[in-house]
């Protein structure tokens, strides 16, 4: 079963059965090129624009016509630019989870809703079917909170539209086609670095007020552009009324955030911001 989601079914994501998914039509196996993901077959569809299924779909579906070029790869996922009717988009494709690196994650998916105790009961123990279920759970959960965490007000990537082990985002960058720059990848001058830490810290409580803690919250997971931070990477967001670690994951990402901007020379205060985020 291929699952896609726009901003008109999000919600019916918690009530979906994920047990047909096919995982083996889905994987990206690694590092792979536009020009992989692009090429074609001899003997493939010819209405077909990709060698991806995931992208195939999309395409289908009017979310995406063109992938144009790699953005970033990392050993959990890959981010290409793309192009649909509306203008550039942001790609990103999950690395199959047999080869990706990211496995400890037991600890966010505690209290998350999965539906069927099947399926439940494969995840624990790791079988096939466990690992693709896992899988699209993992992926289908970052839209999910992507989209929510954007209705509460946190300055995030417009979430467009999922299938299999890819989304499709808005893409933060110029008409060029230029990404922005992650905070952790530039040197601030000083007066930059405090604004930009004073929205970091105003997009965590927003992200706190929700109901949710980021779960990975530092100047690697958040973008400059135009004078604004954006929020990026949502899989392991957690919810409080859900999850007993989330307190804990809340001080591991006020004590990140702030490690990683004492690094552009702000002189942050873990205990302020702290109190700061979780003031109603």
């Amino acid at each position: 079963m291929k699952i896609v989601l726009n901003e008109l079914d999000v919600e019916d994501l918690e009530v979906q059965n994920f047990i047909k998914f096919k995982s083996k039509k889905h994987k990206l196996t690694g590092k792979q090129s536009v020009t992989q993901l692009v090429s074609r077959a001899e003997n493939s569809d010819p209405n077909s624009k990709f060698a991806n299924p995931d992208l195939n779909a999309l395409s289908k579906m009017g979310f995406l016509d063109e992938l144009i070029s790699g953005i970033k790869t990392g050993k959990e996922a890959s981010v290409f630019l793309g192009r649909n009717s509306e203008g550039l988009v942001a790609v990103k494709m999950y690395t199959d989870l047999r080869v990706r690196s990211f496995k400890r994650d037991a600890s966010y998916r505690e209290g998350r809703f999965i539906g069927d105790a099947r399926i439940e009961k494969a995840i624990k123990q790791g079988s096939e079917a466990g690992l693709d279920a896992h899988q699209i759970l993992w992926v289908q959960e970052e839209f999910r909170q992507m989209k929510q965490l954007h209705e509460h007000g946190v300055n995030v990537p417009k979430a467009i539209a999922v299938n299999g082990i890819s989304i499709i985002m808005e893409f933060i960058g110029d008409e060029n086609g230029n990404p922005a720059s992650r905070i952790s990848d530039l040197k601030m001058e000083q007066d930059e670095a405090e604004e930009a830490f004073r929205q970091s810290v105003q997009n965590l409580k927003r992200i706190v007020q929700s109901g949710r803690v980021h779960g990975d919250y530092s100047t690697f997971n958040i973008l400059w552009h135009n004078g604004e931070a954006v929020v990026i990477d949502f899989p392991q967001v957690i919810e409080f009324k859900n999850n007993p670690n989330a307190n804990t994951f809340l001080e591991r990402d006020v004590h990140s955030l702030c490690k990683s901007f004492m690094k552009q020379g702000v002189n942050a205060s873990e205990a302020k911001v702290l109190r700061e985020v979780q003031t109603g």
